[in-house]
């Protein structure tokens, strides 16, 4: 498969933050060793060519990010909205490709405490591996088909039990008949 441009670079920056030496990032995105240091430069803001005399918000957003600043620090340093801070710091985390994690953050809203609060456990456990989160999703999955097969068994002895009355009720009504008739 041929990279553009961009998605060696973004290649290159991803096996440089996992510690790969130049001979294996080479190797990988078949780039020249040149190249690397100059695209690692470019990310840093070394490289002279790449330098902006008067960087954007964004720019200096993601800068703070980078250096492991919170969103208030930014907000307050780039005298920034909230919403903007926020939608800064989404894009950032998008450009470190972590989209999911995003995506799991809206969905799950005030309720994300419930993931750390359950990690928080598996790891105290010593289930936080990928194989032990695997069967507890399993075992989760198991448990909710059976709270469902449980509810029909329900079900269906509440139809028996509905049953056994009728005929308990016509088997008194024939026994009175009987009574009756004798």
């Amino acid at each position: 498969m041929i990279l553009s441009k961009e998605e060696k670079e973004d290649l290159v920056l991803k096996l440089a933050m996992e510690n790969k030496n130049y001979i294996t990032i080479a190797k990988i995105a078949h780039v020249s060793f040149i190249d690397i240091g100059k695209i690692i430069r470019k990310y840093n803001g070394q490289e002279p060519e790449y330098q902006n005399k008067n960087p954007s918000i964004t720019s200096k957003a993601f800068q703070m990010f980078k250096e492991n600043k919170n969103r208030v620090d930014v907000a307050i340093t780039l005298n920034l909205e909230s919403d903007h801070v926020v939608t800064l710091f989404e894009d950032y985390l998008k450009l470190l490709n972590f989209d999911r994690l995003i995506t799991l953050y809206k969905d799950l809203g005030y309720d994300i405490y419930l993931l750390d609060y359950l990690f928080f456990h598996m790891k105290y456990e010593g289930m936080a591996t990928k194989n032990k989160i695997s069967r507890f999703v399993e075992m989760a999955g198991r448990l909710t088909r059976l709270d469902e097969e449980e509810l029909k068994i329900c079900e269906h002895i509440g139809k028996l039990n509905s049953k056994k009355f009728e005929l308990e009720r016509e088997i008194n009504e024939a026994l009175k008949e009987l009574e009756h008739i004798m």
